[in-house]
């Protein structure tokens, strides 16, 4: 979110076999995928993710492939334009053959065609910041955005990840999915620090699911707000509609008032996107 960061593993002895990387998946039958692809998208998604060049030596490390594996990948991601080496620091950054995918997606994504009308249409009547979200990969990622016209906004940027702990989007869209994979995702968030206790974090996603919407203040960054409710489900994708702003001009009060008019907004979308309202 925006206002105007060893030793080497051992080479397996073959593709498909040896430990599976992390965030390596079966196939979508459930069946066992092709270990060269695995690894090939985890680079790709890590380098994406990040916030600073990585480098081969810790992506190795990280992502559990050996280094030259990971080497050989980088330079295949480097000939096809979805990595680039820089110069100074040696390390690899997104490429710019990667806008184009994006683009594809935007272009083709039924959300995202549903969502524009409806998402810019309140952003103007809130003067804040709207956006469509959904899960991918355990985060939210805003799919849909329309900047606020004031001078003083924030935004979220798409495409790009963030937590679904953080902020009334993460605990609305966390509120849809299924209560055994929303455990999963506490239980995998315990792992990674003690921020808060497990019966809190289930507490507030349950009340969002109550409410019907959610509310933040501050979580994701100083004297940020947002008010978030759901859009549907559709197949695997899960979607949130919400408004962000500063803190200056979204009371709370403010914010359960535009409440109503987000779920409008977000029945429209949901009918657009071939979901009941």
């Amino acid at each position: 979110m925006a206002t105007e960061q060893g030793s080497e593993p051992a080479e397996t002895a073959r593709e498909g076999t040896g430990p599976r990387p992390a965030g390596a998946a079966a196939g979508a039958t459930g069946g066992a995928t092709v270990q060269i692809v695995d690894h090939a998208l985890l680079v790709l998604k890590a380098i994406a993710e990040a916030d600073r060049p990585r480098g081969v030596r810790e992506l190795s490390r990280d992502l559990m492939i050996s280094k030259s594996s990971t080497q050989r990948i980088l330079a295949s991601l480097e000939r096809v334009g979805l990595a680039v080496l820089e110069e100074h620091s040696r390390k690899y950054v997104i490429g710019p053959a990667a806008l184009t995918l994006a683009w594809k997606h935007a272009a083709n994504s039924d959300l995202v065609g549903a969502a524009a009308e409806a998402t810019t249409r309140i952003a103007a009547v809130t003067g804040e910041t709207a956006c469509v979200s959904t899960v991918v990969d355990g985060r939210r990622v805003t799919v849909f955005e329309a900047e606020s016209s004031q001078p003083l906004r924030l935004i979220t940027g798409v495409g790009r990840p963030y937590s679904l702990f953080s902020g009334a989007t993460g605990r609305v869209l966390l509120s849809m999915l299924p209560e055994a994979e929303a455990e999963r995702l506490v239980r995998a968030r315990e792992q990674e620090g003690p921020d808060a206790a497990h019966q809190e974090i289930t507490a507030r996603i349950a009340a969002a699911r109550e409410r019907g919407y959610a509310l933040s203040r501050g979580e994701w960054i100083n004297g940020g707000c947002g008010v978030a409710v759901p859009i549907g489900v559709q197949g695997s994708i899960t979607a949130a509609l919400s408004i962000y702003g500063p803190e200056a001009r979204l009371s709370d009060q403010r914010m359960t008032d535009l409440v109503p008019a987000l779920v409008s907004a977000a029945g429209q979308i949901a009918v657009r996107w071939r979901q009941p309202a």
